[in-house]
C-alpha cells in the first residue's frame, strides 16, 4: 500500500479499474491526491494543498476530502456515490499509519533539532485535525472501517502537537501554564497554524499549547482511559498495550516509570485544575485496577497536593516498591532472627529492649496516621495509598483468627509444623492473587511481578497488624492456651514472665516470647496469624465481589 520515498497511500476501486493515490510531500510541504485510470496518475483536484499558509487556508484541504467523499465524478464517468464514500473511508483507515510513518521517516532522517522534522510535526498534526473533524461530521466514528483510525489520529495528532510545543513553546510559558498564570487561545480552529505561520512567539505559546492540551485530553482520557472502546485489545489494533499507553502519555520522558512531580506531563501538574484533577482520579483507579499500586499511589498523592495548592516537583509521591516491602518487612524481623542465636547474656536484654521498641514505634505510627492525618487534618490520602480493600480483608481475618483457641494451640507447635502450615497458606494466596491479575493482565511476567508486589504488601499489613495486636492482647489468649494444667498447679496464676521461663525455645535459643511487659511480642503467633488472615481476607475478597483487591474503595 505504501511506496518508498514519500509518505503514500495507494488505493484501486476495482469495479472503476481506476486507482487512487495520496502522497505527502513533506520537502515541498504538500499533499496529493492523484487517480489513474489507465493513462498513469493525474491530479484529482485542479489544485495541489500546501502547508503554506499565505497560500492555502487549511479550510480548502477540509473541502477536498469533502469533494472525495461526495463527488463520485472525480472517480470516473461511471462511479457512484457508494464507490465515493467507500474509497473515502479506506483513505481514512489508512491514513494515521501513513502520518505516523511519516514522523518515523522525518525523526530518522533528520537530526534531532532540524527544521524539517519541525515542519513536518506541524503538518502532520494539521492534517490530522482537519481528517479528525471530517470523520466527526460525517459521523464516520463508529463505522467499522474507521473506527480505530479515529482513536489512532488522536494519538498522530498528540505526539505530534508535543514535538512542536518542545520546539516552538517557550519553556518559560510552559512553567506559567503549569502555575495557572498562562492564558490559553483556542477561539479559532486553526489559529496555531497560523500564529506558527506568522512567527508570534506569544500567539504561538497560547494556540500550539491550547492545541496540545485538547490533543492530551483527546487520547489519554478519551481513547487510552476507556476500555470500553476495546481498541487495543483486537488483532489489527495500532496500539501498544494499553499499560504501556498510558504510562507513555503521561510520563514527561514518554516511557516512564513516574515518581516525582516533574515526571509528569505539564498537563496533570496544574494546581487546582478541575481538567487535571479530573484525570489524576481516573488514572488512580485506572492503575490501581491494574494492580500497580505505586502509580496509583503516586496519581492519588499528586492530586491531593495540586487540591491543596501545593507544587512540589522534587518529592517523591509514592513509598510503593518491591524494595521498601522487603526492608519494611526485613528491619522488624531483624532482632527475631538474631534471637535465634544471641538470646542469651548479655545480648538478651538488648533485644529484648529491641523488640518492644519496635512495637512502641509501630504503635506511635498508627496513632499518628489515626489521631493526626485522620481525626484532624482529615487527610485520607494515605489510607487510600495503602490498597484499603485488602487491608479490610486482612483486618476482617484477625476476628476469628485472633481469637480462636486452635490458633494459639497451632501457634505453640514445633518450627517445622509452623513452616508447613505457612507454606500451606502463603502458596495460596500467591497463586490466587496471580490468577486474579493475570485474567487482567494476560501477560505472564508482568502479572507475576504485580502479584508478588501486592502478595508483599498484604503480608506487610498483615504482619504490622498482627505485631500490635498480639503485644496489646496476646497475653491473656498465651496465658490461657500455653500455661497448661501442670503449670497452673505448679505456679498457680500463669503470667507472660512466667510463661517465657517455661516455655520451649521455638528455634535455636529463640523463646516463644520476646520484648519487655506491656510491649511483648510473641512471635510465633505473629508468624501464623500473618499468614492465616492474609489468606482468610484473600479469600473474603473473592467470596465478597467481583473487583481487583487493589480497586478503591
Amino acid at each position: 500500500m505504501a511506496a518508498p520515498g514519500l509518505p503514500r497511500i495507494e488505493l484501486r476501486v476495482e469495479r472503476l479499474r481506476t486507482g487512487f493515490r495520496f502522497t505527502y510531500a513533506f520537502h515541498a510541504r504538500e499533499v496529493r491526491f492523484e487517480r489513474d485510470a489507465g493513462a498513469g496518475f493525474e491530479r484529482l483536484f485542479p489544485e495541489t494543498y500546501s502547508f503554506h499558509a499565505e497560500r492555502h487556508d487549511p479550510a480548502e484541504l477540509y473541502l477536498q476530502l469533502e469533494d472525495l467523499w461526495s463527488s463520485p465524478r472525480l472517480l470516473g464517468a461511471h462511479a457512484n456515490r457508494r464507490d465515493a464514500e467507500d474509497l473515502t473511508r479506506r483513505f481514512l483507515a489508512a491514513l494515521p499509519g501513513c502520518l505516523e510513518g511519516a514522523l518515523a521517516r522525518a525523526r530518522e532522517a533528520a537530526e534531532a533539532g532540524s527544521a524539517t522534522l519541525g515542519r513536518v510535526c506541524e503538518d502532520v498534526a494539521l492534517l490530522g485535525h482537519v481528517a479528525t473533524r471530517f470523520i466527526a461530521d460525517k459521523r464516520l466514528a463508529d463505522h467499522p472501517q474507521v473506527r480505530l483510525a479515529a482513536l489512532h489520529l488522536r494519538k498522530v495528532v498528540f505526539y505530534a502537537v508535543l514535538e512542536v510545543v518542545a520546539r516552538r513553546v517557550r519553556p518559560v510559558f510552559v512553567e506559567r501554564y503549569v502555575a495557572g498564570e498562562a492564558e490559553l487561545d483556542d477561539a479559532q480552529e486553526f489559529g496555531a497554524f497560523y500564529a506558527l505561520a506568522e512567527g508570534d512567539a506569544d500567539a504561538i505559546d497560547r494556540t500550539v499549547m491550547a492545541v496540545a492540551e485538547r490533543a492530551f485530553y483527546r487520547w489519554l482520557e478519551g481513547v487510552c482511559l476507556d476500555e470500553s472502546n476495546q481498541a487495543f485489545e483486537t488483532e489489527d489494533s495500532p496500539f501498544d498495550d494499553r499499560a504501556r499507553e498510558v504510562l507513555r502519555a503521561v510520563a514527561a520522558d514518554g516511557a516512564g516509570p513516574v515518581g516525582r512531580a516533574r515526571e509528569l506531563r505539564p498537563f496533570l501538574r496544574r494546581p487546582r485544575n478541575r481538567d487535571c484533577a479530573r484525570v489524576l482520579e481516573k488514572l488512580e483507579r485506572w492503575f490501581l485496577r491494574q494492580y500497580d499500586v505505586h502509580h496509583g499511589a503516586v496519581m492519588l498523592n499528586h492530586a491531593a497536593r495540586l487540591a491543596a495548592g501545593r507544587s512540589e516537583p522534587e518529592r517523591a509521591l509514592s513509598w510503593h516498591s518491591r524494595g521498601t516491602y522487603l526492608l519494611a518487612l526485613g528491619l522488624p524481623a531483624l532482632p527475631f532472627a538474631l534471637s535465634i542465636f544471641f538470646y542469651r547474656e548479655p545480648w538478651r536484654l538488648a533485644l529484648d529492649l529491641w523488640v518492644s521498641l519496635e512495637i512502641v514505634l509501630v504503635i506511635a505510627v498508627a496513632l499518628w496516621l489515626f489521631a493526626v492525618r485522620f481525626v484532624w487534618r482529615k487527610d485520607l490520602t494515605f489510607f487510600r495509598a495503602a490498597v484499603p480493600r485488602m487491608a479490610a480483608g486482612i483486618i476482617v481475618g484477625y476476628l476469628p483468627v485472633f481469637l480462636i483457641d486452635e490458633v494459639w494451640d497451632l501457634a505453640a507447635q514445633s518450627w517445622t509444623t509452623l513452616a508447613e502450615v505457612v507454606v500451606m497458606l502463603g502458596a495460596p494466596t500467591l497463586l490466587y492473587i496471580y490468577v486474579e491479575v493475570q485474567r487482567k493482565l494476560r501477560d505472564r511476567a508482568l502479572a507475576f511481578r504485580r502479584a508478588l508486589d501486592v502478595f508483599l504488601l498484604g503480608l506487610l499489613q498483615s504482619a504490622a497488624f498482627g505485631l500490635v495486636v498480639t503485644s496489646l492482647l496476646g497475653g491473656l489468649m498465651a496465658a490461657r492456651n500455653w500455661g497448661g494444667r501442670a503449670l497452673r498447679e505448679r505456679v498457680g496464676e500463669v503470667s507472660v514472665e512466667t510463661l517465657r521461663e517455661n516455655l520451649e525455645p521455638f528455634v535455636g535459643v529463640m523463646p516463644r516470647i520476646l520484648g519487655v511487659e506491656p510491649f511483648a511480642a510473641f512471635p510465633t503467633a505473629v508468624l501464623l496469624m500473618t499468614f492465616l488472615a492474609f489468606f482468610i481476607g484473600t479469600f473474603l475478597q473473592l467470596l465478597w465481589e467481583d473487583l481487583p483487591i487493589t480497586e478503591p474503595m
